[in-house]
C-alpha cells in the first residue's frame, strides 16, 4: 500500500513537473507534535516517529531521521523500498545539503504552510526552485479533520501571570514592530488559553499577529464560550476567524516586521512579501519569557511532580506484586497511564514508551497491540512516560529489573545513573549554556567508550510541550541552531543519558531539573539545578564498586528527599514500600 500511495505521489509530480517533493512531519504551526490530520509522512511511507523528512523524487525515496529513529526507520520503511538516511553518521547529509549536491537546481515542491522561512530560503539561496503547492492532500483516504473543540482558560493561579500584563511587557518590548507568532505554545502561553487539538500538548490551531499594540488571534470564534469570549474581548484581545489569517496578512505594508523565520512558515512569508515590508529574523521575546518559570508556576510545577511521583510509585510497587509471565507491554502502558489520571492528570505528555530488554535499545520505541512484547520474570523494562497536569508538565523515565539481570546490564545502568546525578548536581557559572555542560553527563560514558545519540536535555513547558524550546543541553547541533541558548533560573530541563546496544538492551535514567540560584560572590552567579522528580532508582541493578562516593552522597541524598517529599501522602503500605525502595547504599 505504501509503494502504491508513493506512486501516485511520484505521477502527480510528474504532471506539475516537480522533480523532488519535500514532505515533513509538522503542522501549519510547525510543531513537533501533530494533530492526526497532518501525520502525511506515516501515510506514504509507514513511519509513525514524531520527526523525519521525507524527500520523494521520481525514481527514489529517502527518509532522513536522527539517531533515536535509526532502529524504527530501518523496520517500518526498508520494507516498501524507501532509503533510511540516518543522520549524524558518517557521510549522511542533511536534507538541505542533500538536495544541494543530488539535485542541483532542482524544482522542488513544498507545502509552504508546513515548511519554515528558514529551510525555503536556504533552499533558494543554494540554487534549488521552489514550487509551494500541496498534491499530496487528494491522495489521502479518510483524513481525521481538524479539531473544534472548546478552547479554555488557565487561571493565574496556575500561569502565575495574567495574559493583560504577560501583553504589555511584550508589546513594550516590540515598540512599533508588528509581531508575527505562528507557534502554538507561544500563543497558548501569552494568553493564558490552553486546547485539546493535539495529543499530549494541550493547545488549540491559531495564529496571532501582534501590531500597535494590538493582539490578533485567529481563531475560530465556535472555539470559546460565552463567558471566555467576553474575557478576552475586556481585555483588548482581537479573534478573528482561523482561514482569514493569510488575507490579514497581505494588509501589512511598509511596516517592520519581527519573526522567527524558524518557527514561521513560508506561506505567511510569501503573504508579508508583498507589502514591501522589513523583517527582522529574532526569536519570539514570548519564547523567552515562557522558558523562565515565575514562582507562581515554579511552586505548582513541584506540585505536579508529587501527584506524578505517587502514580509511578504505585506503578513499580504494581509490577513487583505481579507474575510478570502474565503482561507485555501494552498492559503496563495502560497499567502507568491509568495511574496517572487517578491522581489528577489530565493528559499524558507523550505516548508512553513501554521497553522490554532488546525494544528499550530502540529510543523511541512505542509498544502496539499486535506487536509488543511479553514480559518475563528476567531482564529490564524501561519506561519513559510523563502526564500534563494544571499544575505542570512531567517526563520521567526509569529502568528497574524484573527478575536476574547480568553484570553487563548493572554496570552500564550504574554508568548512566552516575552520569545522571552528576549534571543534577552541577555547579556552575551564570552565561553558560547547555552545549558546555553537555560533557558532565557524557564524559562518565565516553570514558567506556559508548555514548548515546540524543541530547541530554530538553526544556520542559508549564502545562504545556514536553519538549520545549528554546533551551536545551546538546552538544550537537540541530535546524533550530539554539544551541547557544544560556541557562537562567527558572528554566525546567531533563536530564536523560543513556545507553542503547541493538538487538540486546537500552538503558535510561532521566529527571527533570530546575535552573536555580546557588551563591553569588566576587566571581559572579553561580548556579546549579533543583531535581523535580521523586521517584526512586532501582536499588537491584546498582553496582556500587562503579560509583564514587559524591555519587554514592548524591543519590542517597536523592531517595532521603523522595521519600520525605511523597511519605506524607501515600498510605503506609506505600510508605513501607518506599521506605525500602530508598534505602541508603
Amino acid at each position: 500500500m505504501i509503494r502504491e500511495r508513493l506512486n501516485a505521489l511520484k505521477t502527480l509530480m510528474r504532471q506539475q513537473n516537480i522533480d523532488v517533493y519535500y514532505l515533513n512531519t509538522s503542522d501549519y504551526h510547525l510543531s513537533e507534535y501533530v494533530p492526526e490530520y497532518f501525520k502525511t509522512v506515516a501515510w506514504f511511507s509507514g513511519f509513525t516517529g514524531s520527526l523525519a523528512t521525507l524527500l520523494v523524487t521520481l525514481n527514489d525515496t529517502y527518509i532522513f531521521v536522527d539517531g533515536r529513529y535509526y532502529l524504527q526507520a530501518d523496520q517500518q520503511c526498508l520494507p516498501y523500498g524507501i532509503k533510511v538516511v540516518k543522520l549524524g553518521t558518517e557521510g549522511a547529509l542533511e536534507p538541505l545539503a542533500f538536495l544541494k549536491e543530488n539535485y542541483p537546481g532542482a524544482i522542488v515542491g513544498l507545502d509552504g504552510k508546513r515548511t519554515s522561512i528558514a529551510f525555503a530560503k536556504e533552499l533558494l539561496n543554494q540554487g534549488n526552485q521552489i514550487r509551494s503547492i500541496d498534491i499530496y492532500s487528494s491522495l489521502i483516504q479518510n483524513r481525521t479533520p481538524l479539531s473544534h473543540s472548546k478552547i479554555f482558560e488557565m487561571d493565574n493561579s496556575y500561569a502565575g501571570l495574567s495574559r493583560i500584563r504577560k501583553v504589555k511587557l511584550i508589546t513594550h518590548c516590540l515598540r512599533d514592530m508588528v509581531h508575527i507568532v505562528d507557534n502554538l505554545e507561544s500563543i497558548a502561553y501569552l494568553l493564558n488559553l490552553r486546547g485539546n487539538d493535539i495529543a499530549y500538548t494541550p493547545v488549540f490551531l491559531s495564529y496571532m499577529v501582534l501590531q500597535d499594540g494590538d493582539v490578533y488571534l485567529f481563531c475560530d470564534l465556535d472555539r470559546f464560550n460565552a463567558d471566555l469570549l467576553d474575557k478576552l474581548y475586556a481585555d483588548g484581545i482581537i479573534i478573528r476567524p482561523y482561514d482569514s489569517y493569510y488575507d490579514f496578512l497581505k494588509t501589512i505594508e511598509k511596516r517592520k516586521i519581527v519573526l522567527d523565520e524558524r518557527k514561521v512558515n513560508y506561506e505567511s512569508y510569501l503573504a508579508l512579501s508583498q507589502g514591501n515590508n522589513l523583517f527582522y529574523d529574532r526569536r519570539s521575546i514570548i519564547e523567552d519569557m515562557k522558558a523562565i518559570k515565575n514562582p507562581i508556576e515554579q511552586d505548582n510545577i513541584r506540585r505536579a511532580h508529587i501527584y506524578d511521583g505517587i502514580a509511578v510509585l504505585r506503578f513499580m510497587m504494581w509490577l513487583d506484586s505481579i507474575d510478570k509471565r502474565t503482561v507485555n507491554e501494552c498492559d503496563c502502558s495502560r497499567k502507568i497511564n491509568s495511574l496517572r489520571m487517578e491522581v489528577g492528570a489530565k493528559d499524558l505528555s507523550f505516548a508512553s514508551i513501554v521497553a522490554y530488554n532488546e525494544n528499550a535499545a530502540i529510543v523511541h520505541y512505542f509498544p502496539e497491540e499486535d506487536k509488543c512484547a511479553r514480559l518475563d520474570n528476567r531482564g529490564i523494562l524501561l519506561f519513559d512516560t510523563g502526564g500534563q497536569y494544571l499544575e505542570g508538565t512531567t517526563d520521567i523515565t526509569r529502568t528497574v529489573a524484573l527478575g536476574e539481570v547480568d553484570e553487563e546490564v548493572r554496570s552500564y545502568f550504574t554508568l548512566v545513573l552516575k552520569s545522571m546525578l552528576a549534571l543534577s548536581e552541577l555547579k556552575f557559572l551564570s552565561g553558560l549554556c547547555g552545549k558546555q555542560i553537555d560533557i558532565v553527563a557524557r564524559q562518565e560514558l565516553w570514558a567506556y567508550s559508548v555514548d548515546y545519540r540524543h541530547g541530554t536535555g530538553h526544556g520542559v513547558g508549564n502545562y504545556l510541550a514536553v519538549h520545549e524550546g528554546p533551551p536545551n543541553i546538546r552538544y550537537g547541533s540541530t535546524e533550530t541552531k539554539n544551541e547557544e541558548v544560556e541557562l537562567k533560573p527558572g528554566m525546567v530541563f531533563s536530564d536523560e543519558p543513556g545507553v542503547y546496544f541493538a538487538n540486546r538492551f537500552g538503558i535510561r535514567c532521566e529527571n527533570l531539573l530546575l535552573c536555580k540560584k546557588v551563591e553569588e560572590n566576587e566571581y559572579g552567579r553561580f548556579l546549579g539545578f533543583e531535581t523535580l522528580t521523586m521517584v526512586p532508582f532501582d536499588l537491584k541493578l546498582i553496582d556500587r564498586d562503579l560509583l564514587d562516593e559524591k555519587s554514592i552522597r548524591a543519590l542517597n541524598s536523592y531517595h532521603q528527599k523522595v521519600y520525605d517529599t511523597l511519605s506524607p501522602f501515600i498510605t503506609e503500605e506505600e510508605r513501607a514500600y518506599l521506605k525500602e525502595k530508598t534505602q541508603a547504599i
